[in-house]
């Protein structure tokens, strides 16, 4: 189960007119929003009426789905009252088994462990010595070049409010007076094409009811209330997936990705994408529907276990712990053999993949000036992540205060 999201196809599809894994909100930026259609698409009004209007339309907050799904565990298996996600907005200023189940709190070691932050300043290795450059003969001194002007890579979350994530937008602001570019996933105002439509929806003769059957589509009706029964019907199991996960909310305007789009193009900043939108999506559905739909069938069937996963991953982004997060991603509770080698699958095509396709770009615009990256938290952790990389590669990596 790789989290990440595909939190943006669903608002590319809404403008076109369309309707609409444990992989979702958490690892894209763009290709989810297609999975639904959007029920308004505001400007971000003032902070009062915002968080009235989140209030309605924002889906299972943080803490009401790990009460939820505590409820339905096991007595055994409950999660203490005071171990619940309204405490996790102190996880940062303390360890993280205090604030999640203790099963999420004996992590693998990784060569980011112990980094913790969403924000990392990143500094280019010093040029080096070309061998023909060192037998030439000796020229004049130089000027000592300047020293290389820092550049940032952000962990972004596809879902939830700034006030769940404890995300500082005054100071990304500020972050960006000091680079010249913003680099994100892909265009969050990229068009969407009807020839995206097929990695998003199913043959109207293979419906996602035929497919999983009757009583497990009930069962998503009512977990996704939001999502007219006849797109549901047609969208492709990790469409239903990145939705569940992100708790039924399908991204929009007021998404992360979208507010730090707009927030570069405003001020002024020349904005790049690593891949294009149907890059996310042929990433997203590379694994064949009638796969996928094993994995949604045994979420489905234990949905308090999405319900706890969702609220401990916001846990972990506000704990700032990263390389946490990654280790319950990994886990894949609750999943059998079979479902489990599916999300494995699917990991490869969301993160290592698309981190190798990225690592050099990243490297030749952290070389070229000061740039502010962002992307998907769970892109930055572990062994093939791209904190690792970039250290591999003699990058000065520094968590920033956020």
């Amino acid at each position: 189960m790789t989290k990440a999201a595909r939190q943006r196809a669903s608002k590319a599809h809404a403008r076109s007119g369309g309707a609409g894994c444990l992989l979702p909100a958490m690892l894209l930026s763009a290709a989810v929003s297609a999975g639904v259609p959007q029920q308004a698409n505001p400007e971000i009004a003032p902070q009062p009426q915002r968080q009235a209007r989140d209030e309605q339309t924002r889906g299972i907050a943080a803490q009401a789905a790990t009460e939820a799904a505590a409820s339905q565990l096991p007595r055994t298996q409950a999660i203490p009252p005071q171990e619940t996600s309204g405490q996790a907005a102190n996880a940062a200023q303390s360890e993280p088994s205090a604030d999640l189940p203790a099963s999420s709190s004996v992590l693998p070691r990784s060569p980011t462990a112990g980094t913790r932050g969403v924000l990392f300043r990143i500094v280019p290795p010093a040029p080096a010595t070309l061998p023909a450059e060192a037998v030439q003969e000796p020229q004049p001194a130089a000027p000592t070049p300047a020293e290389a002007r820092p550049s940032y890579l952000l962990a972004t979350i596809h879902f939830g409010t700034p006030e769940e994530q404890g995300i500082d937008y005054p100071q990304l602001e500020r972050t960006l007076v000091e680079v010249e570019t913003f680099v994100n996933e892909a265009d969050m105002d990229a068009s969407w094409k009807t020839d995206y439509d097929d990695y998003r929806w199913l043959s109207p003769a293979d419906p996602l009811s035929k497919m999983i059957g009757r009583d497990d589509f009930e069962k998503a009706r009512a977990l996704l209330p939001n999502v007219r029964p006849q797109d549901l019907d047609r969208m492709k199991p990790w469409s239903v997936l990145a939705l569940l996960e992100a708790r039924g909310e399908s991204g929009g305007d007021t998404t992360m990705d979208a507010r730090l789009q707009r927030m570069a193009a405003s001020a002024g900043k020349r904005v790049l994408h690593l891949e294009t939108l149907e890059e996310q999506l042929q990433a997203l559905d590379c694994v064949p529907a009638e796969e996928h739909a094993r994995v949604l069938g045994e979420r489905l069937n234990a949905s308090w276990i999405l319900r706890i996963e969702s609220a401990q991953a916001m846990a972990w982004y506000r704990a700032r712990n990263l390389d946490a997060w990654l280790a319950d991603i990994d886990r894949m509770e609750g999943l059998s053999d079979e479902a489990r080698a599916i999300e494995q699958r699917s990991r490869r095509c969301l993160l290592e993949e698309r981190n190798a396709r990225w690592i050099g770009q990243l490297e030749t615009l952290f070389q070229d000036g000061p740039c502010l990256v962002a992307v998907g938290a769970v892109h930055l952790a572990g062994a093939e992540g791209l904190l690792a990389a970039l250290r591999r590669d003699g990058y000065q990596v520094e968590a920033v205060p956020l």
